[in-house]
C-alpha cells in the first residue's frame, strides 16, 4: 500500500510517495518520490495506477482537531436537545448563514437589512430586486438542507438540483436546477474548470461523498472534499460558492455536527485556502472551516448549558 506523507521544509511543504510493506511482524517503508504539491502526486499515481492513502488527520493542527472532538463530545453529551430552544438557534443560523454567504458573492444587504427581508418582508431600498431575492432564496434553500439532513434516505442528485433551484429561484430561472450547458472560466485564474459534458460523472463523487458515513473528525475531512469539489467542478453557471457552503453544512449536519458559517470577514482568506487547495493542500481550507465549527459549537454549547 502507498500512502502520501507531507514533510515541512522551512516554511514550505513538500509531498513523499511511502510505499509500506510488512515483513514478518515489522512494517517497512520505502520512499518511493518526492513532490512539491499533493496535486502532481496524485496525478503520477493515477498515471501509475498506484492506490493512495490520503493522510487526513494533517489537514488540521492538532490542537484544533483535539478542542474540535473534545467540544462535541460535550456537544453530544448535552442531547437530546431542547426542541424550543433549538428553534431560536435555528432562526439565527438562518439569518446569519444567509447574510455571510451572499456577502462573500458580493451581496450588499448587511445584516440588520437581511434580517427585515426575511423575517419582516421589508424592501430595502438602494439594494436591487436580486440581492432581495438572494437573501430569501438562500433562507429556503436553508430550510430544504435541514429536511434532507433529517431524512433516513440516501442524499440523491435530484436533492442537490432541487437544492440548487431554490438558490436560483426567479433570479437565473432558466439555469435553476440545471447543470451548465457551457464550458465556463474563472477570470483572474488559470485554472481550467471541467469541460461541461463532464460534470454529472464528476458529480457524482460530490453525491458519493454526501452519504459518507463517518463521523466525528472525519465528517469535517468528508465536508471539506464536498465544499471544494462543488466549488472546483463549477457544476453550474451560478450560484455555486452558495451551494458548496450550503452542502458543506448538509454533510456537518447529518454527523451532528451544528451547521457553520463562513463570514464575510474571512472572505480573502477563503478565496487564498481555495486557490491553495488548487495546488493540493487543503490543510488551509480545512482549518478556516475547522475553526468556524469551533465557532458553532462554542454557541451550541453556551447556550444549552
Amino acid at each position: 500500500m502507498a500512502f502520501i506523507r507531507k514533510k515541512s521544509k522551512g516554511n514550505s511543504y513538500y509531498y513523499e510517495l511511502v510505499e509500506s510493506k510488512r515483513k514478518g511482524n515489522k512494517v517497512m517503508q520505502k520512499v518511493l518520490k518526492y513532490f512539491p504539491s499533493l496535486k502532481e502526486i496524485e496525478e503520477y499515481a493515477k498515471s501509475e495506477n498506484i492506490t493512495l492513502q490520503i493522510e487526513y488527520g494533517k489537514w488540521l493542527d492538532n490542537d484544533l482537531k483535539e478542542r474540535l472532538e473534545n467540544k462535541f463530545k460535550t456537544l453530544n453529551n448535552l442531547r437530546p436537545l431542547s426542541e424550543d430552544v433549538l428553534n431560536t438557534i435555528r432562526d439565527k443560523f438562518e439569518i446569519d448563514m444567509s447574510y455571510h454567504s451572499n456577502a462573500i458573492e458580493g451581496n450588499r444587504l448587511t445584516l440588520r437589512e437581511t434580517w427585515l427581508v426575511i423575517r419582516k418582508g421589508i424592501t430595502i431600498s438602494g439594494k436591487s430586486l436580486e440581492e432581495h431575492l438572494e437573501a430569501t432564496n438562500h433562507r429556503e434553500a436553508i430550510e430544504l438542507i435541514e429536511k434532507i439532513a433529517g431524512k433516513g434516505e440516501d442524499i440523491t442528485e435530484i436533492d442537490v438540483l432541487n437544492l440548487h433551484a431554490l438558490i436560483l429561484d426567479k433570479i437565473n430561472p432558466q439555469n435553476a436546477g440545471f447543470y451548465r450547458r457551457s464550458n465556463v472560466f474563472i477570470q483572474g485564474s488559470e485554472l481550467k474548470l471541467p469541460k461541461w459534458r463532464d460534470v454529472p460523472v464528476l458529480m457524482e463523487r460530490v453525491y458519493e461523498e454526501l452519504n459518507n458515513q463517518d463521523k466525528g473528525i472525519d465528517a469535517i475531512y468528508s465536508s471539506v472534499k464536498i465544499h471544494y469539489d462543488t466549488v472546483r467542478i463549477h457544476p453550474f453557471i451560478d450560484g455555486n460558492g452558495r451551494l458548496a457552503r450550503l452542502l458543506m453544512n448538509l454533510r456537518l449536519m447529518r454527523s451532528g455536527f451544528p451547521p457553520a458559517i463562513l463570514r464575510k470577514e474571512e472572505r480573502r482568506a477563503y478565496y487564498s485556502a481555495l486557490e491553495k487547495a488548487d495546488k493540493g493542500d487543503l490543510r488551509p481550507l480545512t482549518m478556516i472551516i475547522g475553526k468556524d465549527i469551533e465557532r458553532a459549537l462554542d454557541l451550541y454549547i453556551e447556550t444549552f448549558s
